[in-house]
């Protein structure tokens, strides 16, 4: 799924992997799958989550196997 969200343009690199679970107070383990998606700037994150590469992964793939999803968009 990861290798597909690459080639969606102004994506820079997404990766796919489960969470190591910590005894680190500060470590949030609260989830079984993390999905990090780098895109080039705040256009690239709108036209990425508009794709609808995305979109059918999200809702056919993703949404029927989740019961939460927590999602981080922050800038460098």
């Amino acid at each position: 799924m990861t290798k597909s969200f690459q080639s969606i343009p102004g994506v820079l690199d997404a990766q796919a992997g489960r969470v190591v679970l910590s005894d680190r107070k500060i470590v949030d383990d609260s989830f079984d799958l993390g999905i990090l998606v780098q895109v080039q700037d705040e256009t690239a994150l709108q036209q990425y989550l508009d794709h609808p590469r995305h979109q059918k992964a999200k809702e056919e793939i993703l949404l029927p196997l989740i019961d939460k999803v927590l999602v981080y968009d922050f800038m460098e």
